[in-house]
């Protein structure tokens, strides 16, 4: 690809650059404003309805189910990969977030069951299925959905469930959660007993459902009509393979082509149907500059990654994104720190930024265990020669031949080297959670503000 005009492509990108930055700080405080307030609304509707001779411990139970209740129908929105819900904070944070959100919400649904039946023991009578009313059979299936779906995500290893049997249940449990949840409230009928709050629950259930035929109808539908084709596969080492996508047809991608910000990534979904429940994440590793293909770089680790190794020129994949907020930043220099493949997101800055003519200082530290494991090396290489870039490459079990630095890319590493940086300089981190958690411990000690340090951790799914 010719690179761009520095003169008159890169203003304008790092314009748009900065508007995204701006966006996405806005965004995230309407962002979780948006999602207190959803969790927090059945409240007041409940207490519209409020029944005062039923007792305070009744009502706040009831109250904790509606929260809960809430919550978990909130899970799907966050499940779903929307980009006005991900690009805000990042989709590592929104998975971490969609995670421990559910622990909590399982907590207030199970803790509305347990105050009825300590409050009166007569309750307990509606956990006989056989002769329990419709609306208490509604509420046992949503509890042994509930527990069942909460075992199979924390023990899913170790049950030695698949990644793809995980997602089908997973997404069939929860389904089953939120449906006889509402089922539930709705026969009870204390609280929900108005004409206009019960069409509101019904509205929010066709919502969940709405959400879900988005997911798996017609997001899958889009992907099918962008196809991609493997146009090149090369072994970048032993143990990580760079496969590069075109479009198939660049035309269902409108004049623009396909557009993505240094830094963020896509999921996946090769040699299955675009609808398939199966996709993985990986970082572009590829210059944004180009709209009609893209690069990635997988290391072996799981079934998929370790399959890309085996795709043929030709073939199709789909691919869905771009998602991430971990984006290039803008005019300040640059302190990119890495380790293993987490290096891909910020090659594809490197990459970017030279085709961009960008002429701010960057340095690059980058931790792996061998000198001939590094990935993305001759892209490295490349855009040195095409930057103001230093490139320091840490290996913790050199070969004796070795004369780099040697040891980990970690706080000490980092905290010795922080002493003289350009004032605003910004630090990328990719990597590996042990050593991101050093690594931002470090920058913190040494006082760099929260606002220029920008990360995005792996292993997150």
């Amino acid at each position: 690809m010719t690179p761009p005009d520095p003169t008159t492509d890169a203003p304008a990108q790092r314009s748009r650059q900065v508007r995204v930055q701006r966006r996405s700080r806005g965004a995230f405080a309407l962002w979780v404003t948006l999602y207190l307030t959803l969790v927090i609304l059945p409240l007041p509707l409940a207490l519209i309805s409020l029944d005062p001779g039923r007792g305070f411990w009744i009502n706040f139970s009831v109250a904790l189910g509606f929260v809960g209740l809430a919550m978990f129908g909130l899970q799907f929105v966050m499940a779903a990969r929307s980009r006005i819900v991900v690009h805000p904070v990042g989709m590592d944070v929104v998975l971490q977030f969609h995670k421990q959100v559910a622990y909590l919400a399982t907590v207030l649904v199970f803790a509305h069951p347990i105050i009825l039946f300590l409050v009166n023991s007569e309750f307990l009578g509606l956990l006989d299925v056989l002769t329990s009313p419709l609306r208490a059979k509604f509420a046992v299936t949503s509890c042994v959905a509930l527990l069942v779906l909460i075992v199979l995500s924390v023990y899913r290893r170790r049950l030695r469930l698949s990644y793809p049997a995980w997602q089908f249940t997973h997404a069939a449990l929860a389904l089953v959660v939120v449906v006889t949840a509402l089922a539930h409230a709705l026969l009870v009928g204390y609280y929900i007993r108005e004409p206009w709050e019960q069409a509101l629950w019904i509205v929010l259930t066709i919502a969940f459902v709405a959400l879900g035929i988005w997911v798996r109808l017609i997001k899958p539908l889009l992907r099918h009509r962008r196809r991609w084709v493997v146009e090149s596969l090369e072994r970048a080492t032993d143990d990580t393979t760079t496969i590069t996508l075109r479009l198939a047809d660049p035309a269902a991608h409108g004049d623009a082509g396909f557009r993505f910000e240094p830094g963020q990534f896509a999921w996946l979904i090769a040699r299955r149907s675009p609808f398939a429940l199966t996709y993985h994440p990986f970082s572009f590793a590829s210059s944004a500059e180009d709209h009609q293909r893209v690069r990635f770089t997988i290391r072996e680790f799981d079934n998929f990654s370790h399959d890309v190794a085996d795709l043929q020129v030709g073939e199709t994949v789909y691919l869905d994104g771009p998602f991430g907020a971990f984006v290039l930043p803008d005019r300040a220099p640059l302190v990119l720190i890495g380790a293993g493949v987490g290096v891909t997101p910020l090659v594809s800055m490197l990459e970017t930024l030279a085709d961009r003519g960008d002429d701010r200082p960057i340095q690059l530290w980058l931790g792996n265990r061998r000198e001939d494991s590094i990935p993305c090396r001759e892209e490295i290489d490349r855009a040195a020669q095409r930057l103001d870039l230093t490139v320091t490459h840490v290996i913790s079990r050199p070969s004796p031949t070795w004369e780099g630095a040697t040891g980990r890319v970690d706080g000490a590493f980092v905290s010795a080297r922080t002493e003289g940086l350009p004032a605003g300089t910004v630090f990328c981190l990719c990597g590996p959670d042990a050593m991101m958690d050093d690594v931002e411990a470090a920058l913190t000690r040494a006082g760099i503000p929260a606002d220029d340090v920008r990360s995005e951790r792996f292993g997150m799914v």
